[in-house]
Order: structure tokens, then sequence, then C-alpha cells
């Protein structure tokens, strides 16, 4: 068996539309079309209020998106802890899922640019 790095290089280098477009191309092609009809929606936002929040919430969320999917083996022990709190038949069950679903979240924000 074959054993991929956790990381072979950043997903994303600054979070700017073009660079996070082409990763989520990379990482997760069938989210595209969300993504570019969000990035239509949040920019239309912006040039009506003048608010650059919006944007750059959109910016974070899809570069922790592209972060989180950007290693296979993380992404699918995400997903299984996932599915074992959604299927926990007991607090402590969950719990322990959680905390590493927390520890997994936490480590992909660290990862991305400072805002």
């Amino acid at each position: 068996m074959i054993r991929e790095p956790l990381r072979s290089k950043p997903p994303v280098g600054d979070l700017e539309d073009s660079v996070l477009r082409a990763a989520v191309l990379r990482v997760a092609p069938d989210a595209l079309t969300t993504f570019d009809t969000q990035q239509h929606h949040v920019r239309d936002l912006c040039s009506r209020n003048g608010d650059p929040a919006p944007v750059r919430m959109f910016l974070r969320r899809w570069g922790m998106f592209v972060e989180l999917r950007s290693c296979p083996r993380r992404a699918a022990r995400l997903a299984r802890l996932e599915l074992a709190v959604s299927e926990a038949t007991d607090i402590e069950t969950a719990r322990a899922a959680a905390q590493e679903i927390a520890l997994i979240l936490d480590g992909a924000t660290r990862r991305l640019p400072a805002p």
C-alpha cells in the first residue's frame, strides 16, 4: 500500500479568486459550478453595498473547503468521523469523534493564509 504524504504542497497560496478557483478545480471539479455561482452572488452583493466582508468570508470558506479536500486521506478521515458522529448511540463516541473533527478543522484553519 502506498501512503501519500499529508501535505505535498500548499493547496492555496493567497486567498484570491483566480488562485482559489484553480484550487477548487484541482481538488473538487464537481464543486466548481457552486463556487462560480457563489462568487458571482458575493461580488454582486459587495458592489451593491460596498462592504468587503462577504468577499472575505467567501474566500475563507472556499479556502477551508480546498484545504480540507487537498489531502484525500484527511478528507476521507473527516467523512468517516462525521458519519461516526451522526450514527453515534452514546455521548462518549460522539464526543470523541467531534473532538477529532475539531482538531482537523483547527489544523486546516491554521494552514490558511491570515485574513
